[in-house]
């Protein structure tokens, strides 16, 4: 019997499909050419947009977990070690270290895969101290939870990488760990200099490199770097000037550097805070991420120094990426929105408008003010506003902006609608939200009424004498109500007293009921603490601007006037005091609500002003979930 040997050789090779080298798909099971993920401050995970997925969505998994998100798997050799992922780590804050000093303010990973002939490498960008930790477990820091982030991570082919490393090369980054071969860095004149701590850089002192992602055709990007002798403004100086466009800007500012408008098309426009990271509000106080978009598109750049003046005598590098998706992406947090959300009394939670509040269909107040721009018989108002359209130097004390409709037919059919906006709607004209407007928080209030409580609403109105720039009711309709006669002849002959209430209730059965408090001129009366307050016995809650004069006031039992934290969240969309024009207030206890045409201010004491106090339990929780905080209390 002949016997047989089988000789079995078992070569093991690194697994690609194991090894992460490259940028990965929002949950870490794939490659991608490019991810970014924006951590919004307080959040413990964010929002991600991949070249395989446009629109920011939700991370999977926490940012202080390794598995199922981008970031977690694209650094996941970095924290273990692997023959197929070796890299570059810098930080200008690097782990375990205490006491390191630069003027760095880089952070980031150059990944890449060193086993021919596979062409495998990525450029990560963030804005964490003391991360990763290279080669051990991985941990975000737990302090940084509190702060907003910003990653970025491009795919790269391995030549872009002595590119990237001579921009690094200038603003001298602090490397705190390196384990690429030396076959690898010895081919790579930049990437050798940078891992040796040769910072012997000739000048120009400021340079711009092209780059782009793996992909076919994959996107552009541009890395300005600029050293810390160059003397040179980051923002202004090399950004707005090499890219030929204005810039708006998302960074801290100091109280130096200034928004800088005077020379077109190089304009610095700083970005208002807060912004809403996709629903998740971050703001200048708690976001350390830098980053701006260009005036026009389609250009966003993450840069690693904030818009402060030390940064001339400091080195600064930026990643501008030419693409019209990320570009989208981040202007979405520059620009007002131009929808809105809306609770009706037939859907009580927030939700979004179905359409865009500058056009005129498909959504609610559109809807409801479609016979005020064209004619038609069975819909007759009044429109009053202290900013009317087409009107130039119109003087008012009045704050006053709405529409009374009615149907002056045989038909009990009216409504009254209250809102912020200056210049709105036009009368008879085609429908057109002010464009300057969008960038700003605005409140709309529409109560379907009964035809009788036209005359209690026109009484009110009356006390506060609101500047009526049309009106179009039959002379019939106007003649059997009196106080809506006075109202549009424009008598103003009001007597004591000079502060009133009217009750008034929705057209619905049960419906709902609100008060309408009104003050003139003359009263002297504060509207928040001396009207509102007192006569609806209750501590109240305040959203709008303040003044330096008028503070929270918490020194009667019942009676206290709470200042609105900024910034709120509206179901997602953030709002603050520096963009938000609406004025509204709550009850402790509820339920009541409160619309108010004046702001917080000393003034208002000498001025008309007019509340629309709503007392529905729905109503009141909807806008009481917008309070997170109130300010101190004297």
């Amino acid at each position: 019997m002949e016997l047989k040997w089988i000789f079995i050789f078992l070569l093991i090779l690194p697994n690609p499909a194991t090894a992460t080298s490259q940028c990965q798909t929002h949950d870490g099971n794939g490659n991608v050419d490019w991810a970014i993920l924006y951590k919004a401050a307080g959040q413990n995970n964010g929002k991600i947009i991949t070249a395989a997925s446009a629109n920011w969505q939700q991370s999977p998994t926490v940012i202080t977990g390794a598995g199922g998100n981008s970031f977690g798997k694209a650094l996941e050799h970095v924290a273990v070690v692997d023959q197929s992922a070796k890299f570059v780590a810098y930080n200008n804050k690097p782990p375990n270290a205490v006491g390191v000093q630069t003027n760095s303010n880089s952070k980031g990973i150059l990944i890449m895969d060193p086993n021919p002939p596979t062409d495998s490498a990525a450029w990560i960008i963030h804005t964490v101290p003391g991360f990763p930790k290279a080669l051990q477990a991985y941990a975000f820091p737990a302090e940084e939870i509190a702060k907003g982030h910003l990653f970025v991570c491009l795919t790269i082919k391995e030549e872009q990488l002595d590119v990237i490393a001579h921009a690094l090369r200038i603003v001298r980054p602090l490397v705190y760990h390196h384990d690429i071969p030396a076959t690898e860095v010895n081919s790579r004149p930049n990437l050798k200099n940078l891992l040796n701590g040769d910072s012997s850089v000739l000048p120009p002192l400021t340079i711009s490199k092209g780059i782009k992602t793996a992909a076919s055709p994959g996107i552009k990007a541009t890395v300005f770097s600029k050293g810390e002798k160059s003397g040179y403004e980051m923002f202004k100086r090399v950004l707005s000037r090499k890219l030929k466009k204005d810039l708006k800007v998302w960074t801290t500012r100091d109280t130096k550097l200034k928004s800088d408008c005077r020379i077109l098309g190089r304009n610095i426009k700083l970005i208002t805070s807060p912004i809403s990271v996709s629903g998740d509000a971050s703001t200048l106080e708690n976001d350390v991420s830098q980053w701006a978009v260009t005036e026009p598109g389609n250009i966003f750049c993450a840069i690693d120094k904030p818009y402060h003046r030390s940064q001339r005598k400091e080195p600064a590098l930026a990643v501008c990426i030419d693409d019209a998706t990320i570009f989208a992406r981040f202007n979405d947090f520059v620009t007002g929105k131009n929808d809105g959300r809306i609770i009706t009394s037939a859907s009580v939670a927030w939700q979004q408008s179905p359409a865009q509040i500058t056009v005129n269909n498909g959504h609610s107040f559109g809807k409801a003010l479609e016979h005020v721009a064209a004619v038609d018989q069975s819909a007759k108002f009044v429109a009053y506003n202290n900013k009317p359209p087409n009107a130039v130097g119109v003087q008012t004390n009045s704050n006053s902006k709405g529409i009374l409709i009615m149907d002056p037919r045989a038909d009990d059919s009216a409504a009254w609608i209250i809102h912020t906006v200056p210049g709105f709607p036009k009368a008879l004209q085609a429908y057109a939200f002010p464009a300057e407007e969008i960038a700003k928080g605005h409140l709309f209030v529409c109560l379907t009424i009964k035809e009788e409580q036209l005359d209690v609403i026109a009484h009110a109105l009356r006390i506060v004498r609101p500047l009526v720039y049309h009106h179009d009711i039959p002379a019939t309709e106007v003649n059997s109500r009196p106080n809506l006669k006075n109202l549009l002849n424009g008598d103003s002959t009001v007597l004591p007293p000079l502060t009133i209430s009217k009750g008034i209730k929705t057209a619905a059965s049960p419906g709902i009921k609100a008060t309408v408090f009104s003050k003139g001129e003359k009263s002297g009366y504060e509207m928040f603490k001396k009207v509102l307050s007192r006569k609806l016995k209750k501590d109240l809650k305040v959203w709008t601007t303040r003044d330096t004069k008028l503070k929270g006031d918490c020194r009667i039992l019942g009676r206290n006037i709470k200042l609105i934290t900024s910034p709120i969240s509206v179901s997602g969309d953030a709002s603050t005091f520096e963009n938000d024009v609406s004025q509204w207030a709550v009850t402790e206890p509820g339920n009541i609500f409160c619309a108010i045409d004046k702001p917080y201010h000393r003034s208002q004491r000498k001025e008309p002003a007019l509340a629309v106090c709503i007392d529905d339990a729905t109503i009141f929780a909807r806008f009481n979930d917008f309070v997170t905080g109130t300010d101190a209390c004297n």
